[in-house]
């Protein structure tokens, strides 16, 4: 019996096009955890094919019949031990650490694993001219940290922080309950190039840090960090979305690496743009920069004095040190 078996998956690879004999990695009638199973052994440069797909409508059993997630003989127990692990992992919550900004004024949690937010959130929250009563959108919001930031030092104003990540989501509204913003910041689980209808309106200002890097650069194995870290060339999107949720007279702020401010400027408006380098020392070349634009604006273009960040010791400079300490705003 076993050897007309081996026979038949032998004679059935040969229907889905290899030659090799197969054996079944996953036994599951769940499609989510069948399709997660399939993504992650794609990832591993595993071959699998799905047996039985149409077993059930052709029994009448209505999807009890298991489906089996097959693989060659030589890739079975590689992939099952990716698969072992992999379940394992993701029905086990992400680590978290504590984390605290503005001299100690906002706790949060930030997974352990992923992109992590830092001085670039601290300093793009006080660039965002916001003041009580406001109306305020961050794309892209991570765990939460700009938004916060900017609630912290600005009373009375609501936060919207569209992410795409729902864990991230998630942690960020329990990060806005644990700080008391939970009436006035909230964080939706949404693609920001496909916001839902009632988002799709003007803010009276906008702001984001999106990723990084473009299609360059090697990527984080973590997917979550690898997403966070690079917009396969969809900066311009994110600007442009940016802008066109801004309400006419409001800002549209971001934060990128300066090397990247042509392919920025390129994106945005010729009028009312100011560019703000961030120094890491005096006389240094700017590794990012703070670009705001004043929507319907026609003052020129503007290129700011920028912002040292340290001192030649390493330390923070006054200015700097009293920005992250929540202790004044950051004026361009």
């Amino acid at each position: 019996m076993a050897g007309s078996s081996r026979s038949y998956l032998l004679w059935r690879s040969k229907q889905v096009g290899t030659d090799r004999a197969m054996r079944p990695v996953l036994k599951t009638n769940n499609p989510v955890l069948l399709s997660f199973a399939q993504s992650l052994l794609s990832d591993a440069q595993i071959e699998c094919v799905v047996f039985d797909e149409n077993a059930s409508v052709m029994d009448g059993s209505l999807g009890i019949l298991p489906r089996r997630l097959m693989v060659a003989d030589d890739d079975f127990e590689r992939g099952q031990a990716l698969l072992r692990e992999a379940v394992a992992r993701r029905d086990q919550p992400p680590e978290t650490t504590d984390d605290r900004f503005l001299d100690g004024r906002l706790t949060v949690k930030q997974f352990a694993q992923g992109f992590r937010s830092g001085l670039d959130a601290v300093m793009l929250a006080a660039a965002v001219p916001a003041k009580s009563g406001d109306d305020v959108l961050e794309l892209g919001s991570g765990s939460g940290i700009a938004s916060l930031c900017l609630a912290t030092r600005i009373a009375g104003i609501t936060v919207t922080g569209a992410e795409i990540e729902s864990e991230l989501a998630g942690l960020s509204n329990r990060n806005a309950t644990a700080n008391h913003f939970g009436d006035r910041a909230v964080f939706v689980t949404v693609d920001v190039f496909d916001l839902p209808v009632d988002m799709r309106r003007a803010y009276d200002h906008v702001f984001c840090n999106p990723p990084f890097h473009g299609s360059e650069g090697e990527r984080s194995s973590n997917s979550a960090r690898a997403a966070a870290t690079h917009d396969d060339g969809t900066l311009g999107e994110w600007l442009t979305v940016g802008v066109k949720r801004t309400a006419s007279g409001g800002t549209f702020t971001c934060i990128i690496r300066a090397d990247r401010l042509g392919e920025a400027l390129a994106a945005l408006p010729a009028a009312g743009v100011r560019v703000y380098p961030l120094w890491p020392r005096a006389g240094e070349s700017a590794k990012r920069v703070i670009i705001q634009l004043r929507k319907g604006s026609r003052s020129p273009l503007e290129l700011c004095a920028g912002l040292a960040l340290h001192k030649d010791d390493g330390s923070y400079t006054e200015q700097a040190d009293a920005i992250l300490r929540g202790k004044m705003g950051l004026d361009l």
